[in-house]
C-alpha cells in the first residue's frame, strides 16, 4: 500500500498534467488526470474546481455544475466556484440559479470587482474566465 505522501505526490503531478492541457487549450486531455487526482485525494478542492472549470469550457455544463456545487459544499466562501456555476446555470436556461449564483458570488467576496455582472450584456458571454488554470485564489 502506497503512504499518503505518495498519494499526494502522485496527485499532485496528475493535477499539474491537468493544469498544462488547460494551459495549452486542451482542456478534452485534462479530465483524466485531474479525474486521477480527485481519484487520490477527493477532498482537494482546487482539483475538483480545475475539473469543473474544463468541463463548463468543454459545454459539459452538468459534469461543471456537479463539481462546482461539491467545492461550494466542501467551502461555502469560495466565489469564483459560485461565478463560474452561474455559466453553467446559464447556458441551460436555468436563469434563476445563474442569477442567484452571481449573486452570491459578489456576496461572498464583495472586494472583487470582477464578479459584478451586467445582466443586461450577459447573454453574449459564455463564460468570464477570472484567473489562469492553477491560479485560483484560496477562500
Amino acid at each position: 500500500m502506497r503512504s499518503n505522501a505518495s498519494h499526494t505526490y502522485i496527485s499532485d503531478i496528475y493535477y499539474h498534467i491537468g493544469l498544462s492541457y488547460c494551459n495549452r487549450h486542451k482542456y478534452e486531455k485534462s479530465i483524466f488526470p485531474y479525474s486521477k487526482a480527485i481519484e487520490f485525494i477527493p477532498n482537494e478542492l482546487k482539483y475538483r474546481h480545475e475539473r469543473a472549470k474544463a468541463y463548463q469550457i468543454l459545454g459539459e455544463h452538468d459534469l461543471a455544475i456537479k463539481d462546482f456545487s461539491d467545492v461550494i459544499r466542501m467551502n461555502p466562501r469560495n466565489a469564483h466556484a459560485y461565478f463560474r456555476r452561474a455559466f453553467s446555470y446559464k447556458a441551460q436556461g436555468k436563469y434563476e440559479l445563474a442569477a442567484t449564483d452571481f449573486e452570491k458570488a459578489k456576496l461572498v467576496d464583495p472586494l472583487d470587482p470582477s464578479l459584478v455582472v451586467n445582466y443586461s450584456k450577459l447573454d453574449k458571454i459564455d463564460v468570464i474566465v477570472l484567473c489562469k488554470p492553477g491560479e485560483e485564489k484560496e477562500y
